[in-house]
């Protein structure tokens, strides 16, 4: 962000015989089954964003902000993929119509993102926070992704930057449908592989022709298509049923444990030499994704294991519900947090890092939490009954 994620869909899947402990009404109503620790996974997701975004010290560290974006946009193309899919069966089944579909999935989708989305732009707007007004078209069209590769800086968009994951988002939720509910069925896996093989060139080409550095360099749609792609192909694997047959809980474990490793090669590299090798902005985004499939692939297979059962302690699962509003809202508290230390205990911060932290992360789920249960949960049952 990522990334959101969600960054940041409606709801989680996975095999219906899990769909207890922790499920939503929401959800439920939403998709055919829920897997609670797939919630868990955009918990830890979110999480490493705000971090990031939070701490110096972790800042300079590790890049958990872009796993964390990048988690979500694998996720959302698991997700959406999968439940255009279940469409598509509807469709050709004649229970639908592909116009009814498309409508019904927009109207699901824009009761979903746009008002808190819309809602804390225009409170970014009425407290003139940092250059939102300055800003303010490139928000409301949903661009700001374009805006930051135009300007090829994040500082040109304040404590806005953040949106720039939901644009992509956005962007992806445009056009993702036409083509799963359009493409032929039988070209499916190669549809899906050209698109995946799309993000990295569209990365390589931009670095070969100069248009962007390494700091704006996967703002666009394009290069991030891999990340939905691989999620996408997760979802067509599992609803063909070739998936289990080709990912052994062998293959998956070793998977992971390369992706792990991966994760913190490129940590060290960071941090003991200080720079990445040639291309690596066009392969490493690829191979987290991979990894963070493979995660998702485990998760759906095997929902009891040690990892399953962790990611559905129900705090974590409460956190990944509400996870994009945290993400929205959580660049907010750089601006209010402040204020409402000093009304409380006269001091902006914190001495202890860690304790400021730990106070805007409580104050970005405090906020969330009023903004789902009040706002959000109600205006989704509208767009439920809409669609």
């Amino acid at each position: 962000m990522p990334t959101h994620s969600t960054p940041f869909p409606e709801g989680s899947p996975a095999n219906v015989a899990n769909s207890g402990n922790g499920s939503s009404q929401a959800t439920r109503r939403s998709t055919e089954f829920y897997a609670p620790a797939l919630d868990g996974l955009r918990c830890f997701a979110v999480l490493g964003v705000l971090f990031v975004h939070f701490s110096p010290t972790l800042r300079g560290m590790m890049d958990t902000g872009s796993w964390g974006v990048r988690l979500f946009f694998v996720l959302s193309g698991f997700l959406i993929t999968r439940s255009l899919l279940q469409t598509r069966k509807h469709v050709d089944a004649g229970q639908t119509s592909i116009q009814s579909a498309l409508r019904a999935f927009f109207i699901r989708r824009i009761f979903r993102l746009w008002p808190v989305y819309f809602f804390c732009l225009a409170i970014a707007y009425a407290f003139n926070i940092e250059l939102t007004r300055q800003t303010i078209w490139w928000h409301l069209l949903m661009a700001t992704n374009q805006y930051v590769f135009h300007m090829q800086s994040w500082s040109y968009t304040g404590l806005l930057s953040h949106f720039w994951t939901l644009a992509v988002e956005q962007q992806f939720y445009i056009f993702w449908p036409f083509v799963i509910l359009f493409a032929p069925k039988r070209r499916m896996d190669l549809l899906l592989l050209a698109v995946l093989i799309a993000g990295p060139f569209s990365r390589e080409l931009i670095l070969a022709m100069r248009w962007s550095n390494l700091v704006t360099l996967y703002t666009p749609l394009a290069c991030c298509l891999d990340f939905f792609a691989i999620g996408g192909a997760v979802a067509w694997g599992h609803d063909e049923g070739w998936l289990d047959r080709f990912a052994s809980t062998l293959r998956l474990r070793l998977l992971l444990m390369l992706a792990a490793g991966w994760l913190l090669w490129g940590t060290l590299l960071l941090k003991i030499d200080g720079r990445y090798p040639a291309h690596w902005p066009v392969y490493d985004p690829l191979f987290q994704a991979l990894g963070f499939a493979a995660l998702i692939v485990y998760l759906l297979q095997r929902p009891e294991g040690l990892i399953g059962r962790c990611l559905r302690f129900r705090a974590f699962v409460y956190l990944g519900e509400i996870s994009y509003g945290i993400y929205i809202i959580h660049n907010f508290m750089h601006r209010f947090g402040p204020s409402l230390l000093h009304h409380i205990w006269g001091i902006n911060y914190f001495p202890n890092e860690l304790a400021h932290v730990i106070y805007y992360i409580a104050l970005s789920i405090t906020a969330a939490a009023a903004s789902y249960h009040f706002f959000e949960k109600p205006v989704r049952r509208w767009g439920r009954r809409l669609a």
